[in-house]
Parts: structure tokens; C-alpha cells; sequence
């Protein structure tokens, strides 16, 4: 689905097949409670649902450019509903679920509840007043609950992020009972300003997660001023040396974010542990082109041409030394530097028509 926001603009009938195809087979496949599949096995046709979370927004949103179909959206969103646990409005997932699948991003998560918002506004396009108006109106709920829980000020305060984590939700320091509340020690990026990564429960995740940072600035969740923190922190911690590294600073060992399942593949500077991905370059230019920084855009597109030319097409880089280290000939790696191609010439987000 990510491919297919630039595939959709290359005028060859193979392409465009596959793309059609692609939507047809997954909603064909999708489960009866309305969860699209992360992908289908195109030998068995056997649908995977593991990490599940943000496959159904990527298909309302390509669905909704290329091929509409109202009642299958309104069946994705309903499940989508149903991943509101605690009725904030925003959207819950399990460890490892999301396009990070081999991640510690759970609880709430920033990428996933940004993505939701550009599909839900995506799907408002489908139909008549009364629904489009309700789905605009979730939008801006979820919107505004990020900006309230996720976007973290700089000033070492983690209260207000887990508020809602309580029993009872509140900024008192004691609770009802006169019990102190226990707070997360901010470890790392105390003075910076973004959007965190994910909160649990009674727990936050530190790390600068530059896919749902650039989704902020996409959905239109961050305003013009928090665009333009995220856009200078970006480059002043390197972080587009090869647009776009996934995160910073890298989980190490000793954090609490570790995980022994991450093993050889998630190393610090490796993979989703600060490994450097085409696809996310391509989310780096439509967001500078979106935000009006025409020249950071075609030298951010230069940068990401020259990785896919030594990569070819690479799945990701080492975070530090740029060097290939996934699979080459990556539709993604290729779909989304069409997109930013596109973004570029527009000198604008390309998501729209």
C-alpha cells in the first residue's frame, strides 16, 4: 500500500494491475470483524493478521485514491472503532504490531494514531454530509488527543503524558487517597521538543520516532510551529545524512526498551533501531515540500536518489555508514521515491488526487 502512492502515478498497465489487484486481495481477505491483513501469501492466499495495526489505514487511504469502495471502508473503520479500548479516541495496539514488526512501540502509538487521522480525513471524501462530517469530527478528536497526550515540551514533565493511565485521570502528583503517583524519569531528549513514540501504561517511550513525527506534519495534526521544530531537529541530530534514519537515539541494551528478541537484526544503527529507510526518505521530502521548504525538498530527493542508486532500491541502510543491508529491489523503496518525486514538481503533498 505504501508503494502505491507513487506507483499509482507511473503509467505502465502492469503497474497499475498489480496495484488494483493488491486492494482487491486484501479486502477479499479481510477478517469478519472488518481487520485487512498486513498481507496475503500469494501462493496459499493464506492472510497473515500479526502485525496488524496500521495495514487497514494504509488501504482506506489508497483505496479511497485509486478504487473507493464505501461499504468496505465503513467495515475497516468499524474495526478501527474497536481498537479505541479505553474510548480516548485513539487507537491501542499490542508490541511489535505495526510496520516496526520487530519493535517495542505498544500501548498508544504515535505513527499509527497519525495515520489514522490522514485516513479517517481520506475517507471523509466517500461519502454524504452527515457521515463525512463525523468522520472530520473523530479526526480532529484524535488530532487533538495526540497533541495533548503525545507532543512532549521539553521541560523533563512526563505527568500529563500518562495521565490517562490511572485510574482516575489526572496532573495531581498524589492521588485521591493522598498516594503518591509514580512518574517515568525522562532519560534522554529532556530539552527537545517532538512527538513521543508510544505511551503505555505509566510509561513512555523517549526515542525521536521520525516516521510518526513526519506523519504529524502529513496528517496535519502538528501545526505550522511544531512542523517547524520537527523539520530542525531532523537534520541538526543528522538524522536525514541519508533521509531518513528511523529513529534517535538508538534503544540500547541497558535501556527499558530492549528487547532480546531484537538479537543481530535490531542493533543500535540497524534496521527499526536507527536504520536508515528509503521509503521513510520520501515521507521526509512530501513533508518539507508540504511545508513550503522547496529547496530542503530537491536536495532531500537528490540525497534519496543517490541511496537507492548504491542501494538499488534497498529495504534499509545502516544508520551511521549508509551501507545496504536489507534486500535490494524494494517496491516501497521505489513507490515512494516516485511519491517524493512528485511532491517535488507539485511543491506539495501528492496524497490528495
Amino acid at each position: 500500500m505504501i508503494a502505491s502512492l507513487g506507483a499509482r502515478f507511473v503509467p505502465d498497465g502492469q503497474i497499475q494491475e498489480a496495484l488494483l489487484a493488491s486492494l482487491a486481495v486484501l479486502k477479499d481477505h479481510r477478517g469478519p470483524n472488518g481487520a485487512i491483513p498486513n498481507n496475503v501469501d500469494c501462493v496459499t492466499l493464506r492472510p497473515n493478521f500479526r502485525a496488524y495495526v496500521d495495514g487497514g489505514l494504509w488501504w482506506i487511504i489508497i483505496s479511497t485514491l485509486v478504487a473507493p469502495d464505501r461499504d468496505a471502508v465503513r467495515e475497516v473503520l468499524r474495526w478501527y472503532e474497536y481498537q479505541d479500548v479505553d474510548q480516548t479516541g485513539l487507537l491501542s495496539m499490542q508490541e511489535a504490531s505495526d510496520w516496526q514488526d520487530l519493535f517495542c512501540t505498544r500501548g498508544k502509538g504515535l505513527y499509527v494514531n497519525c495515520l489514522y487521522v490522514m485516513a479517517l480525513r481520506c475517507a471523509a471524501k466517500l461519502f454524504s454530509m452527515d457521515e463525512a462530517d463525523a468522520l472530520h469530527r473523530r479526526a480532529e478528536l484524535v488530532s487533538a488527543r495526540i497533541n495533548s497526550y503525545f507532543w512532549y515540551a521539553g521541560d523533563n514533565h512526563t505527568q500529563r503524558h500518562i495521565s490517562n493511565s490511572f485510574s482516575t485521570e489526572s496532573t495531581a502528583s498524589r492521588d485521591s487517597m493522598g498516594r503518591l503517583r509514580e512518574m517515568p524519569e525522562k532519560r534522554y531528549l529532556k530539552d527537545e521538543c517532538y512527538y513521543l513514540p508510544y505511551l503505555g501504561f505509566r510509561v513512555l517511550g523517549e526515542w525521536f520516532d521520525s516516521f510518526g513525527n513526519i506523519l504529524a506534519i502529513l496528517s496535519g495534526v502538528a501545526d505550522k510551529q511544531q512542523s517547524d521544530i520537527i523539520l530542525d531537529f531532523i537534520p541538526r541530530y543528522s538524522l536525514d545524512k541519508w533521509p531518513l534514519q528511523s529513529l534517535s537515539p538508538a534503544v540500547r541494551p541497558d535501556d527499558p526498551d530492549w528487547r532480546n528478541y531484537y538479537g543481530s537484526l535490531n542493533t543500535p544503527h540497524h534496521y527499526h533501531n536507527g536504520g536508515v529507510w528509503p521509503f521513510l526518505g520520501g515521507f521526509y521530502v512530501a513533508a518539507l515540500a508540504k511545508t513550503g521548504r522547496a529547496d530542503a525538498a530537491a536536495t532531500a530527493l537528490v540525497s534519496l536518489a543517490d541511496l537507492n542508486r548504491r542501494g538499488q532500491f534497498n529495504e534499509w541502510h545502516h544508520g551511521e555508514t549508509g551501507v545496504p543491508m536489507g534486500a535490494k529491489d524494494q517496491a516501497w523503496s521505489a513507490g515512494m521515491y516516485v511519491f517524493a518525486w512528485e511532491c517535488v514538481r507539485r511543491g506539495d503533498l501528492a496524497i490528495v488526487d
